[in-house]
């Protein structure tokens, strides 16, 4: 009766259930899984929830959930081939830039989905909070908050309209709140006026941490200036020009919707991200994903229970897939996983493994949390993606990291300075440094010890991930938006916030007063020749 009577409260104070819309459009499993948890909550929370995402719940018990299934996303990011690009070792700007252009053309086929167009087309529809995804190069999401905002608040914040908007409506303030299922790039962090000094938190695309170098410092500081001129002189730009094909021409400028955001939730964490000094309404949350275990399947079950020896754990993830990897490599890591003491269970997403070992078992679908909560799980071979790595630290399972994309190389890296995995290089890695790798993190009792230290540290906080989301999300649709969070600094531009008008009238006054001196100069030089010459005349 209590728990009915509190839950009811709850309802009330939020106002009897707010309509909530988020979108969600990253083709890729493992983001989709970080979301599914806080649109489930919520919906479970009394509020009217529409998703659109690539991974539907498909949950008949969740009476309050529309999903919209934009899967068609995954088609197209195939043909693109997205994951080669990332995985490419070119510099990450221009990585980020062929990024832009996918991502371009997936969203955009997306939101000609028959529904999706049908949600744009609906005038009269509205929303009290739209949750936007802001795990990469994004904007052309912006349309949805351009084009559903909340009715009972006001316009938007004057100081963050840059751009003219004549003949244009004033954009109201609505509840916009950004998710993102990894550290944000730069952008993200300017929505809300968050510090990006380039040297204590240089950008996740560089894979720079620590004590950095002369030369690193350089790279961060250029990366810095030239990725905001790529973003909001050129990604913008032409992000504003599609939406307004979506969503029609009578929206703002997305780069003013984009400073209307009301918070970030943001999936870091104290063991891989660098500690760095947020603005009140960038909140840190982790954890989202984990739940609690569930039986083995039964064949899954035996196969771990019968290898008291010890069982390695092998999956790349659902984005680089092990089946894709190629030959060369697939090779040097079968001829180590043969070589092997322990048992060997490999996420592989074919029907047949070319040479399969005969301690190695394959599947094409693992649950991986349950399996990395077996006993006898020794070591997790690991892409090196920010949730399965969350997943192994609760489970006590140290690691060996083969990073392929995006920032699971900066990952590996924080495993392997935290003590608690070997991180190699797939495109070089021999078939002994391999083995050595596996047989040293699986034998040497430290690297237990300093995971069951992570674990401690990951899982000491006041609430869940999802309570904490979920709490977050409610609190801006209490307080309308948050103003009162907001820093000022996100209000600002590039060159009023870096100071470049300053710096400008300090050179001007350096130069002036160097023009001034020189002539003062050349006047007492002349004027001391003009003595000299009618002394000699006399």
């Amino acid at each position: 009766m209590y728990f009915h009577l509190l839950f009811f409260a709850i309802l009330l104070d939020c106002g009897i259930g707010a309509k909530i819309l988020g979108i969600f459009p990253a083709p890729s499993l493992s983001h989709q899984r970080i979301f599914q948890p806080i649109w489930k909550e919520l919906s479970l929370r009394g509020h009217k929830v529409t998703v659109i995402t690539t991974d539907v719940l498909n949950d008949p018990s969740l009476n309050n959930l529309t999903e919209i299934d934009v899967r068609s996303g995954y088609e197209v990011a195939h043909k693109l081939h997205i994951i080669p690009i990332l995985a490419s070792k070119k510099l990450p700007l221009i990585i980020i830039w062929n990024f832009f252009h996918i991502f371009q053309q997936v969203i955009g086929s997306e939101l000609k989905h028959e529904a999706v167009e049908a949600l744009i087309r609906n005038d009269t529809e509205h929303f009290d909070v739209i949750l936007i995804q802001l795990s990469h190069l994004y904007p052309l999401l912006y349309g949805f908050g351009a084009k559903f905002s909340s009715p009972f608040v006001g316009s938007i914040w004057k100081d963050s309209l840059k751009r003219p908007t004549v003949g244009l409506p004033s954009l109201r303030r609505h509840i916009f709140p950004g998710i993102s299922s990894m550290d944000l790039y730069l952008h993200a962090h300017d929505a809300v006026g968050n510090p990006t000094h380039p040297l204590v938190a240089p950008d996740i695309m560089l894979n720079l941490h620590g004590k950095l170098g002369f030369f690193d410092k350089i790279s961060s500081v250029l990366h810095n200036i030239l990725y905001r001129i790529l973003y909001y002189w050129y990604a913008l730009p032409m992000a504003d020009k599609v939406a307004r094909k979506h969503f029609g021409e009578n929206i703002p400028y997305l780069g003013d919707v984009e400073k209307n955001m009301s918070l970030i939730l943001t999936t870091v964490n104290p063991i891989i991200h660098p500690i760095r000094p947020n603005v009140p309404n960038m909140i840190e949350i982790n954890q989202i994903h984990i739940r609690e275990k569930k039986p083995l399947p039964k064949d899954l079950q035996d196969y771990l229970d019968s290898a008291p020896e010890g069982v390695v754990y092998f999956s790349l993830g659902s984005n680089v897939k092990s089946a894709n990897i190629s030959s060369e490599i697939r090779n040097i890591i079968i001829e180590a996983l043969s070589e092997l003491p322990y048992k060997v269970l490999w996420k592989w997403e074919t029907d047949y493994l070319p040479n399969q070992p005969y301690n190695v078992l394959t599947r094409k679908w693992i649950p991986q949390q349950d399996v990395l909560g077996h006993p006898n799980i020794k070591v997790f071979i690991t892409q090196g993606g920010l949730q399965s790595i969350e997943e192994a630290i609760c489970n006590e399972v140290p690691m060996v990291g083969l990073p392929y994309i995006t920032d699971q190389p900066y990952n590996v890296r924080k495993l392997e300075e935290f003590g608690i995995a070997i991180g190699l290089n797939p495109g070089t890695m021999t078939k002994d440094q391999f083995k050595r790798a596996i047989l040293e993190v699986a034998g040497n009792k430290k690297y237990k010890e300093r995971v069951r230290e992570a674990k401690a540290i990951l899982t000491d906080q006041p609430m869940k991930g999802v309570e904490k989301a979920v709490w977050w999300i409610e609190y801006v649709i209490r307080h309308k938006g948050a103003k009162h969070l907001r820093s000022p600094a996100a209000d600002l531009s590039f060159f009023e916030y870096f100071l470049v008008d300053v710096a400008l009238f300090f050179v001007f006054c350096a130069l002036l007063l160097t023009y001034v001196v020189v002539k003062m100069i050349r006047w007492c030089r002349c004027r001391s020749k003009k003595g000299l010459t009618k002394e000699k005349a006399n």
